[in-house]
């Protein structure tokens, strides 16, 4: 269903792709410092601090920080509903700087094998941002970069920039709410992914 409703819009030119696709490690570095903010209001020293993700927004742009900001509010419950599976799972999977991309890579990709709609692209930033936490809490600094580049070439390569574009572009994401049933039939999509993943990381 997801497929025929991306058949449906207008494809966007090529430069309204490639602007998305440049703007996407600046809005996951702004989705980075909200999300860790929340997490440190909430949790308080459960989580420890990071100097990549304390100073992020200094280096952003208004529009990239309003967009990854608002993903970050409206991610929260998708958050507290899959954030366990992926601890799990990282857990298990034990991932290094060189086998990092290989597993972000099978995890996304498995994401959007039935379609995209924002809930899965909030869902793949939420997993970056675990990501790049489990390795700094293992003791190995400077790795958020290259997480924010594999968020922006997994999308690229993989036709979700382009259905960004064609959706608006990432400003289109300030006006998504998670009030909305859209929403709400994303999250249960959600649920039903981690589900699937953690078969096939954690079963024979």
């Amino acid at each position: 269903m997801a497929s025929r409703q991306v058949n449906r819009v207008r494809a966007p030119s090529s430069t309204a792709e490639e602007q998305v696709a440049r703007e996407t490690e600046e809005v996951f570095r702004s989705y980075v410092y909200y999300r860790h903010q929340q997490e440190q209001e909430t949790e308080g020293e459960a989580v420890p601090a990071d100097p990549e993700m304390d100073t992020l927004p200094q280096e952003l742009s208004s529009t990239t920080e309003q967009v990854g900001r608002q993903l970050a509010v409206i991610g929260d419950d998708i958050s507290r509903r899959y954030d366990s599976e992926f601890k799990a799972m990282l857990q298990h999977l034990q991932p290094t700087p060189d086998t990092a991309y290989e597993y972000f890579t099978k995890i996304a990709s498995s994401l959007f094998e039935s379609g995209i709609n924002w809930g899965r692209v909030v869902a793949l930033l939420g997993f970056g941002y675990r990501l790049a936490l489990h390795v700094y809490q293992r003791g190995l600094t400077g790795f958020l970069g290259r997480v924010a580049h594999f968020v922006a070439d997994f999308m690229l390569h993989h036709c979700i920039a382009r259905w960004i574009a064609q959706n608006g572009g990432w400003v289109a994401a300030l006006n998504l709410t998670n009030n909305s049933i859209l929403y709400v039939v994303t999250v249960l999509g959600v649920v039903l992914f981690v589900r699937f993943l953690i078969r096939r990381f954690f079963q024979p």
